[in-house]
């Protein structure tokens, strides 16, 4: 058997591609010695299951390069792969990306696909294991069920023709959208500059004007005062009534609920008393309140306005069969749905016509069943509505409409109070004025689908998104810049800097980052909103102008990015913090994980990359966008190429903070006047002061709002809380960093001398998920830094209590620190307490937390208590 080691779903860009894909490990234990040519009849049984794979091209590049594949011999991950991609295809989901991948562990593979709906392309995943397996042991397998699922969930979960229309619309016009719940519900934009919609309700629709379409029978009478002629008729709430209705109309008419949407309960053209309490009955299922009106001959007409402006028409007719005079009904339903246009769903021009409980009742009413043969040229109705969803047909009949019925359809619109609407009319000949085209407006929709005016049966397909879109935003998309920070250490700092700088500038922004979100300096919330969680929630935030993330690597390599694009993107520095952990084996691939952030930044947009760091300059070329590098060494041979070849750098001359050019110095500020790098002591706030300057500059900003921001950023508990926040005691002083990896101890061991000659002494903690290796070596790292040193267990994480100090304290002691000199205290809020007792005059104290909050207040309850002002 074939074990799912993992499985999800990973929403936006990450390691693999820039779009959404699901993400399987896979042990496939005995099918490591079995691969395809192994297993007798393999390749046979699964073409014979699927042939459609004879398609795919795999490496070979063209069709039948993954069957050459099979017959060579390639092991399960790869075949699984490919079964998950074409089981989706299948399915009307259209995908072709996809990749297997060998690990370190013998048996496993990381498996990545494209997918269209999640929740189809997860059942694709465990479906193609399954699928896998019947094959691999000769086993029975429907793959048509597995399909008709997948169809079902698609169309659950997809967006439909509607929706997807004005989404494609704005993102055309390179406007981000945001799917807000599993229906329709879009958010198209970001912050402040956002707008919503539910299929076709928009931000801008009256509730009031909704709720008002919805009783048919109330916007009858308002359309009616105001001249616009719809069908007699009224409401009724029994039997008795709806019979003394009919009889006072005194021809045909439509029985429907007052209240309903879709045709439910509706029934045409009723000619007789039986007919009437059918079709009353069927009303009253679905509402109280029953309209009965007269049946208005002539062609079904759909008149979309939107804002205001008649956009297109369409002429629909309800599901229906033609009789031969030979064939039942049900067969010719058959032969309908035979038609290569028609499918499940959405995933066709046209849509399969369903029997149900509608077409049971108006085959009844005409004395028919689904059984019977109608005689030849007969035409037999199965829907009591045109809806396409339910087997319609629609063509389209925009240039035929009359001028005087394009303004009715415009009145009616605005009297109703709808920035979109489909007036549904029936009419003689929709080309005659008012008075000879018979019209009646029988109904307004408040959502009306587009997929009629998208895809007509036929004539031509109108663009009717695009006015939906004008309308939302008649200015133009005004764009919320998106800069995302990354790097193993430094992020915090950068983008509260860059955050800082953008609200000393007169913006409103949002931030994200391990230590909370931020709304216009606010805090919103706590805790760690580093991934696409965070993201998602300021991007969602509607009063933010500019919005600055800080991006881990956990939620890209978990989730993905939790955005498609960005302004900016800034790569601070790779370390090889994380090694070994979420199928991250090398810095290589670490290297790509992180060079997501500059591999989405718009075309219009810049990179910001530490020409200091190797690891950040071998994923250059993969960068997007503007280049701008930052280096503390003006004479980087990075630095000058780059300058050669045009491009603007951000560099430390002398004390000076520079912007750089082929034909230009700018000088920004000095090191002294950066308050976070201690007056240039602290080279690595050096550096996030650079790669902020460098973002701030790409994005635009003027040098005297650059300057202003990184000029009045302090390493304080209040501005940077847990980033070098240093407190003096008068006798001793305590700096509070989060640093928990190598690199941040090793750039401790260079700064700690700078700022104190006394002893140093430290309360630090591993991060229980690392390696053995990595909280070794950083405990190796940590005897460079310190003269004594607790440990505590700050964040275990899963491992055992008391796991990881002790691992931290096997590397201090290979790095040749004095057992003498290490304490262990597991419980946190003892640590603290206790690591003040053993602190004396002239020493520096550092604590390196977790959870900044616990421990922030012990230190300033501390400070408070032993710190003396000056009178």
């Amino acid at each position: 058997m074939i074990d799912i080691k993992e499985l999800r779903a990973l929403r936006g860009p990450n390691r693999h591609t820039r779009h959404t894909a699901i993400f399987m490990v896979l042990d496939i234990n005995e099918y490591e010695s079995r691969p395809s040519d192994k297993i007798k009849g393999f390749s046979d049984r699964l073409l014979t299951l699927i042939p459609t794979l004879q398609s795919h091209g795999c490496s070979i590049g063209k069709p039948g390069g993954f069957i050459q594949r099979l017959q060579n011999g390639t092991w399960a991950g790869h075949i699984i792969e490919h079964i998950a991609i074409e089981l989706q295809c299948l399915a009307g989901m259209e995908v072709g990306y996809g990749k297997s991948l060998s690990t370190p562990q013998k048996g496993t593979y990381i498996i990545v696909f494209r997918y269209l709906v999640e929740s189809a392309g997860l059942k694709a995943a465990k479906d193609a294991v399954s699928l896998f397996e019947a094959v691999a042991e000769g086993k029975e397998f429907d793959v048509n069920k597995i399909v008709s699922d997948l169809k079902v969930l698609r169309e659950e979960d997809m967006l439909g023709p509607t929706t997807w229309s004005i989404v494609k619309e704005a993102k055309s016009r390179g406007i981000p959208f945001i799917r807000l719940n599993q229906d329709s519900h879009i958010q198209l934009g970001y912050g402040a500059g956002q707008k919503r919609i539910q299929a076709s309700i928009t931000s801008n629709t009256s509730a009031i004007a909704v709720e008002t379409a919805d009783e048919k029978t109330a916007v009858k009478v308002y359309l009616k005062k105001a001249g616009i002629p719809v069908p007699n008729g009224r409401v009724v709430t029994t039997q008795d009534e709806a019979m003394d209705a009919f009889n006072e109309i005194g021809t045909a008419v439509v029985v429907k609920p007052d209240v309903g949407n879709h045709g439910n309960g509706s029934t045409i053209n009723i000619t007789n008393p039986d007919q009437l309490k059918k079709a009353f009955q069927a009303a009253k299922a679905y509402h109280p309140d029953v309209i009965v009106e007269e049946y208005v001959h002539g062609g079904d007409y759909r008149l979309l306005v939107i804002d205001g402006k008649f956009i297109a028409a369409a002429r629909r007719e309800p599901a229906h069969i033609i009789g031969d005079g030979k064939s039942s009904i049900n067969d010719l339903i058959k032969q309908v749905n035979s038609d290569p246009l028609r499918g499940f769903g959405h995933e066709k021009v046209l849509t399969q016509i369903e029997v149900d409980e509608m077409t049971e009742r108006l085959l009844s009413l005409n004395g028919l069943s689904i059984n019977s043969v109608p005689q030849e040229k007969q035409i037999v109705y199965l829907k009591a509505t045109a809806n396409l969803s339910q087997g319609g047909t629609a063509t389209d009949v925009t240039d035929e409409v009359n001028p005087d019925i394009r303004l009715m359809a415009e009145r009616a619109a605005r009297i109703i109070g709808l920035d979109c609407v489909g007036i549904d009319a029936l009419a003689e000949d929709i080309s005659q004025p008012l008075g000879p085209s018979g019209i009646k407006v029988v109904e307004v929709n408040a959502a009306p689908g587009f997929r009629m005016h998208l895809e007509p049966t036929k004539g031509r397909p109108r663009n009717v998104a695009k006015p939906i879109v004008d309308m939302l935003f008649p200015e133009g998309y005004i764009q919320v810049p998106v800069l995302a920070v990354t790097g193993t250490n430094g992020k915090t700092t950068t983008c509260k800097l860059i955050a800082h700088t953008l609200k000393y500038s007169g913006k409103k922004v949002g931030l994200t980052c391990t230590t909370g979100i931020a709304i216009d300096g606010n805090s919103i919330l706590t805790g760690d909103y580093s991934g696409p969680e965070g993201a998602g929630i300021v991007v969602r935030e509607p009063t933010v102008d500019h919005i600055v993330l800080e991006i881990a690597r956990g939620g890209i390599v978990r989730r993905g990015l939790g955005v498609d694009e960005v302004d900016v993107g800034v790569l601070l520095n790779i370390g090889e913090d994380h090694l070994g952990t979420d199928w991250i084996e090398s810095q290589d691939e670490l290297c790509m994980v992180k060079s997501t952030v500059v591999e989405v930044v718009k075309k219009t947009g810049t990179s910001v990359l530490n020409a200091d760091d190797n690891a950040s300059m071998s994923v250059l070329e993969r960068a997007r966008g503007n280049i701008i590098l930052f280096s503390l060494d003006p004479e980087n041979p990075k630095i000058k190429k780059h300058i050669r070849e045009g491009g603007t750098v951000i560099i430390l001359d002398g004390r000076n903070a520079v912007i750089r050019t082929m034909v230009l110095d700018i000088i920004v500020c000095t090191l002294e006047e950066i308050p976070i790098t201690f007056g240039g002591i602290i080279d690595f706030n050096t550096a996030n002061a650079l790669a902020a300057i460098g973002a701030l500059h790409g994005l635009g900003l003027t040098l005297e709002q650059i300057r202003n921001g990184i000029m009045t950023f302090y390493p304080s508990a209040n501005q940077n809380p847990g980033r070098m926040n240093l407190f003096d005691f008068q006798k001793y002083k305590v700096l509070l960093d989060y640093g928990h990896n190598t690199d941040s101890a090793r750039a401790l061991a260079r700064l700690l001398p700078r700022l104190s000659p006394g002893r140093k002494i430290g309360l630090s903690h591993g991060t229980g998920n690392r390696t053995n290796e990595q909280l070794i070596d950083y405990g190796k790292a940590l005897a460079l830094v310190y003269d004594y040193i607790m440990l505590t267990d700050f964040d275990p994480r899963n491992r055992p209590l008391g796991e990881t100090p002790k691992l931290v304290y096997e590397g201090l002691i290979r790095g040749g620190f004095s057992k003498e000199n290490i304490e262990i205290i597991q419980d946190p809020e003892k640590a603290v307490d206790y690591i003040f007792s053993k602190v004396k005059k002239g020493d520096l104290l550092v604590i390196q937390p977790d959870e900044l909050e616990p421990v922030m207040g012990q230190i300033m309850e501390r400070y408070r208590q032993t710190i003396t002002l000056p009178t």
